[in-house]
């Protein structure tokens, strides 16, 4: 498969990675609203997590569907490169991004897909922006895209908009909405019109 063929696949896989990501912190209860409360803050927590699963719901709007597809299934994160979304329902698929090899399983033909990121350089700065977000690395994030983060820790609302015109060719926009130490929906503008808003579900564990 030529890597040309999955971009919305791979920032699906990625941006599913940071939902899981962003999940955990020190704490799980509500607390009351933090002045103190930022951006600096929120990548430090990032930084923290080593590995984290979790479960999702995903409603993808594409211009090749007359209606929304919605899927169901597992992610898997483990620092500081290895992200997995498995998609369970309405069909069996695996995606796996270790370092810089895709491994595709199941899907439309229900074959293994395996391909190298250095294939494809276009994509690089959609790769390195969201592992920087993973790792909580604000100066690489913010290399990529324009970082804007508004509310307080009890609610609130991260956006990552791309600066050069090559990643924008891929993803328009993210904007990640949470309350607290957990996230609520990963909303997905791709660059051809197409939208991908992912909600995770029940259970979530977590390892430091």
């Amino acid at each position: 498969m030529h890597p040309g063929r999955v971009p919305a696949w791979l920032s699906a896989m990625l941006f599913g990675g940071l939902a899981v990501s962003i999940l955990f912190t020190t704490a799980q209860s509500a607390r009351p609203p933090n002045t103190g409360w930022g951006l600096p803050q929120l990548m430090h927590e990032l930084a923290r997590v080593r590995s984290a699963s979790a479960r999702f719901t995903e409603r993808k709007t594409m211009h090749i569907l007359k209606t929304p597809l919605v899927t169901s299934g597992t992610l898997r994160y483990v620092a500081p490169d290895y992200l997995q979304k498995v998609t369970l329902s309405p069909q069996p698929e695996s995606f796996v991004l270790n370092d810089s090899q895709v491994t595709i399983t199941g899907g439309w033909d229900g074959r293994t897909h395996t391909f190298s990121l250095t294939e494809d350089p276009q994509i690089t700065g959609l790769v390195d922006g969201i592992r920087a977000t993973l790792a909580g690395d604000l100066r690489t994030l913010e290399r990529f895209y324009v970082v804007e983060l508004s509310g307080d820790n009890t609610r609130w609302q991260l956006v990552l908009r791309p600066k050069s015109r090559e990643l924008a060719h891929f993803v328009s926009w993210m904007r990640i909405q949470g309350h607290d130490d957990r996230i609520d929906v990963v909303d997905t503008q791709s660059g051809n019109g197409d939208h991908s808003e992912m909600t995770v579900v029940g259970d979530v564990t977590d390892a430091r």
